[in-house]
C-alpha cells in the first residue's frame, strides 16, 4: 500500500512539475499574438531576456502586462523599437521580425513587477485616411494580420499579402471616411494556376461580399475585381477584413483594395 502511495505521489508531483513548466513556455494565439509568462523570462547580468520562435516575419507591438517601477527599456534580437516613443502605457514599442525562427526580447534592470510580455501583429504602412471626393485605397501594406502564418511581402516584386496557407488567418485595415456614401469596392489579387476556387468574403461598413477566387495563372499574376458595392452611412473609422470560407487547393495573394466613390 505504501509502495502504491508513493508511487501515486509521485505521478501527481511530475504532473504538477509539468504543468508548471507548461504554464511556463510562450503561448501562440489564433491571432498572432505571441504571450511570454514571467516564468519564462531569464535574467543574467543586470538584463531579463525572453525566447521564443516567432512563426512569421513582420511587424509586432511589444506590450507588457504587470506594474513596471520605470519604464523599461527594450531590443529584439539586438535591434531597438522602429521610430517614435511607446504610444500607451505598457507599450514598448514596435518592432520588426526580419525572418521565422528563434527570437530574443532583452530588457534593460530587473523588469520588477513585469507579469508578461506581448507581442501583437501591427500594420507595417501607415493609418489610411481618405481625402474628401477620392477613393479610399487599402494598400497591402497598411493592413494588420490576424493569424500565424499570412504575411505581408516587402519584396518589391511582390508588395502584397502572401503565405495564406492558413485559412483561419486573415488581414485587417482600419481607415478613416471622409464622405458617407455608395463605394464600389475593387480586389487587386493573384493566384497561382491550378489553386484557384477558394471561397472568401470581404466584411466592411456592415456589408459582407462574398466572391470565388480566381486562378490568374501566378500568385503575382495580379487582376482586378469588382466585389460589389457597399454603401457607408457616415464620416468616421471603419474596419475592413478578407476572411476565407472555403479553401481550394490555394488561397490567394492581395495587392490592394480600393473603394471608389460612386457618383
Amino acid at each position: 500500500m505504501k509502495s502504491v502511495m508513493r508511487l501515486f505521489i509521485g505521478v501527481v508531483v511530475a504532473l504538477s512539475l509539468n504543468l508548471s513548466l507548461a504554464e511556463a513556455q510562450p503561448t501562440f494565439g489564433k491571432n498572432g499574438e505571441v504571450k511570454i509568462p514571467r516564468a519564462d523570462f531569464k535574467t543574467a547580468e543586470g538584463k531579463v531576456s525572453a525566447s521564443f520562435r516567432a512563426t512569421r516575419w513582420g511587424m509586432y507591438n511589444l506590450m507588457y502586462e504587470g506594474a513596471a517601477d520605470s519604464q523599461p527599456k527594450a531590443t529584439l534580437n539586438g535591434q531597438g523599437p522602429i521610430g517614435g516613443r511607446p504610444l500607451v502605457p505598457g507599450h514598448l514599442g514596435r518592432f520588426y521580425i526580419k525572418k521565422a525562427g528563434s527570437c530574443v526580447i532583452q530588457l534593460n534592470g530587473t523588469a520588477t513587477g513585469l507579469s508578461a510580455l506581448r507581442l501583437v501583429p501591427a500594420r507595417e504602412g501607415s493609418s489610411v485616411v481618405q481625402e474628401e471626393g477620392q477613393a479610399i485605397e487599402l494598400d497591402a501594406r497598411n493592413c494588420r494580420i490576424s493569424g500565424v502564418m499570412l504575411r505581408y511581402e516587402p519584396n518589391p516584386k511582390k508588395l502584397c499579402i502572401g503565405f495564406w496557407g492558413n485559412p483561419n488567418d486573415y488581414p485587417v485595415w482600419n481607415y478613416a471616411v471622409a464622405d458617407a456614401g455608395k463605394y464600389e469596392v475593387v480586389l487587386t489579387q493573384g493566384c497561382g494556376r491550378g489553386a484557384g476556387g477558394s471561397r472568401a468574403v470581404l466584411e466592411t461598413a456592415g456589408a459582407s461580399l462574398e466572391f470565388t477566387v480566381k486562378d490568374t495563372g501566378g500568385y503575382q499574376n495580379w487582376i482586378d475585381v469588382s466585389l460589389g458595392e457597399v454603401h457607408i452611412a457616415k464620416p468616421g473609422v471603419q474596419e475592413l477584413t478578407v476572411k476565407v470560407l472555403k479553401k481550394a487547393r490555394g488561397i490567394m495573394d492581395i495587392r490592394r483594395i480600393v473603394l471608389k466613390p460612386v457618383k
